[in-house]
């Protein structure tokens, strides 16, 4: 085998080089590339996320008042069969009463 020359020595350095220049550039760019993509289905990702969460809030039924008591319920039915009249009115009615009798 013949010697390589000085100036074949030299145009294989810079293929080199310029081969790992290549290299690097090319690895940056698939890295950007992946961010980019990862990035990109992150985003959709969490807008099909929120397009969920709005679709359940808005098939959920509406907050009901809340049922008032068996107890107070059944005190108010009482109330009515016995007279009706609130605990004012009566007092009331008593006060207006005594205010006659001590004006006769």
């Amino acid at each position: 085998m013949a010697k390589k020359s000085t100036t074949q020595k030299k145009v294989a350095g810079a293929a080199q080089s310029g081969a790992d220049a290549v290299r690097d550039i090319a690895g940056e760019a698939i890295r950007a590339a992946a961010v980019a993509a990862a990035g990109v289905a992150l985003q959709r990702t969490a807008e099909a996320l929120r397009g969920g969460a709005r679709k359940v809030a808005s098939a959920a039924p509406a907050p009901s008042p809340p049922a008032k008591s068996a107890k107070r319920a059944k005190k108010r039915a009482a109330a009515k069969k016995a007279g009706g009249k609130s605990a004012k009115k009566k007092t009331a009615k008593k006060k207006a009463a005594s205010r006659r009798r001590s004006s006769r």
